[in-house]
């Protein structure tokens, strides 16, 4: 088997619309991979698999569709397991895919499937492919980061013909988009996967991959510093103007007090700070420590009251 039949890196990077083909197009092709089966040895979950086709293609009617999928899924597992079989099992799973992106129920494609593979490195390379597409076009790549990864290491599916096109949707679907580059190279490297023409241009797509993904981060990061600097100053800025504000407050209450104190007499004065610190010092009139006090607020009222009667003699009787 020669490698450039097997797959074409060269192609997908030279038009990228090929990378980009819906998850229908590839359910579709893959879904007819059983028209070739004799009439003899047929599986019996053959008529499933035609009527569940008819609903999904033609009806449109995918919830009905996909739970003639999993009957017929139930009645191959009950068979012994040969090549037809598997053909069958692979393009009913085709289907129900298909099925379970119309209703929306994407997120459930990955767990479904394990129901019937034991594990995904055990998955046929069209599901495989499919899943990638499928997770690659929602923008989840993380979630068959893993599967594939794996799936590809496994030597009985690295044998396969079309394992270079699994290896290539890994590629451009799941390692370039997470950012995975250094993974990506060691990928590309791969000569049990790549020709040399292709490896060469799989690694020039992945420095071009990491030179955009570092130029974005620089800008990013740019535009994070000035974003913090702007607040910083605009921080700053309001402290300042509360500070400010604050100051002329203070400096209004000053003038205010000291306009009072002008226009008040000394002893009026004087009294009331009298007042103010038998308040504050909570003095006692019955303890000898506040007799002082006391004795000369007495007699500071008695001068002011003498004072405001000389002041004013017409008032006296």
């Amino acid at each position: 088997m020669a490698r450039g039949e097997c797959c074409s890196v060269l192609g997908l990077i030279q038009n990228p619309m090929a990378v980009a083909e819906n998850v229908s197009s590839c359910s579709l092709s893959a879904m007819w991979d059983w028209s070739h089966l004799s009439l003899s040895g047929t599986p019996p979950a053959v008529p499933l698999l035609d009527a569940a086709a008819d609903l999904l293609v033609l009806e449109r009617n995918f919830a009905a569709s996909l739970g003639i999928c999993e009957r017929g899924l139930q009645i191959l597992s009950a068979e012994p397991t040969d090549a037809k079989c598997e053909q069958v099992k692979t393009s009913l799973c085709v289907v129900a895919i298909q099925c379970l992106v119309e209703l929306g129920r994407w997120r459930e494609v990955l767990p479904w499937l394990i129901q019937y593979y034991q594990t995904p490195q055990e998955m046929p390379y069209n599901i495989m492919e499919m899943c990638i597409l499928l997770y690659g076009k929602v923008k989840q790549p993380q979630v068959m980061l893993e599967v594939s990864s794996d799936w590809l290491q496994v030597q009985a599916n690295r044998l396969l013909p079309n394992c270079c096109r699994v290896a290539e949707l890994h590629l451009l679907h799941i390692l370039l988009p997470l950012g995975l580059f250094s993974d990506a190279e060691v990928l590309a490297q791969d000569s049990d996967v790549f020709t040399e023409k292709q490896r060469h241009i799989a690694l020039a797509l992945v420095s071009e991959h990491r030179r955009q993904w570092e130029e974005y981060e620089a800008a990013a990061a740019t535009e994070r510093d000035e974003h913090s600097q702007s607040e910083s100053m605009g921080r700053t800025g309001k402290v300042q103007t509360r500070i400010q504000n604050v100051a002329h407050l203070l400096l209004r209450a000053l003038g205010m007090i000291a306009g009072i104190i002008r226009r008040t007499p000394f002893r009026n004065a004087a009294l009331a700070v009298l007042l103010i610190t038998i308040i504050l010092l909570r003095l006692d009139p019955a303890s000898p420590a506040a007799y002082g006090p006391i004795s000369s607020l007495l007699l500071l009222i008695r001068q002011t009251i003498a004072s405001i009667f000389q002041r004013h003699p017409s008032r006296q009787l």
